[in-house]
């Protein structure tokens, strides 16, 4: 082993300090043993430094820090609650209760009780009434004859209209019997539906015979 090598080697196993007593222990020898001396330092100076940078290689990827963001979670809507409300049922109108129908007599307006009349002589008897019930009478309302003689009249007539709680009155074309004697015609009113109602109204006359005229004698 030459004498250079085994500088070199106790130079690298040396520190800081102890290289530089070196140094100028040997700066008595050879001028170009002292620069091998300095260059080989060198050498290990830079050996020394750039062993730590080799860490912090720009090939090794440098941890990289990840920002996790959350977003805000929508909150749900509270839950709707539908009151269920029951439907009312349809209410039904009250029918209002059928009229009711009435009648009274107040009087004779024509042909007195027991008036005379010849036969075959024509009359018209009238009776002043009431409408007394809660309908009116209309065109539908007959006056029909009930019991008795007919005294040539129709077994019904039409009663004139009237409303209800007014007064009316009552009418019938006759004509007497040709047969002498007594008389009773009885009448009622008669609403639509066939139901008699009210006051019975009558007539009675008598039916005389034709006066007997003298033949005189020649």
């Amino acid at each position: 082993m030459t004498q250079t090598s085994e500088v070199s080697k106790d130079f690298g196993s040396l520190g800081y300090p102890a290289i530089i007593r070196r140094v100028f222990t040997l700066s008595r020898l050879n001028p170009l043993r002292l620069l091998l001396l300095l260059s080989l330092w060198l050498a290990a100076c830079t050996q020394t430094t750039s062993a730590p940078t080799a860490a912090l290689s720009p090939t090794t990827p440098l941890p990289t820090a990840t920002a996790v963001i959350q977003r805000p979670t929508a909150t749900p809507p509270p839950p709707t609650h539908t009151t269920f409300v029951p439907s009312q049922p349809p209410t039904t109108p009250t029918p209002e209760p059928p009229c009711t129908n009435d009648s009274s007599f107040t009087g004779d307006l024509s042909v007195p009780d027991g008036a005379q009349f010849l036969p075959g002589q024509p009359f018209v008897k009238k009776w002043s009434v009431e409408n007394t019930g809660k309908c009116d009478w209309g065109p539908d309302y007959r006056l029909v004859l009930t019991s008795g003689d007919s005294l040539g009249a129709p077994s019904e007539v039409a009663v004139y209209p009237a409303r209800a709680g007014t007064p009316a009155t009552w009418e019938i074309p006759m004509t007497a019997p040709f047969t002498p004697g007594q008389y009773t015609s009885r009448w009622q009113a008669r609403d639509p539906q066939g139901n008699l109602f009210g006051a019975v109204v009558f007539i009675k006359i008598e039916v005389i015979p034709l006066p007997i005229t003298d033949t005189p004698t020649p």
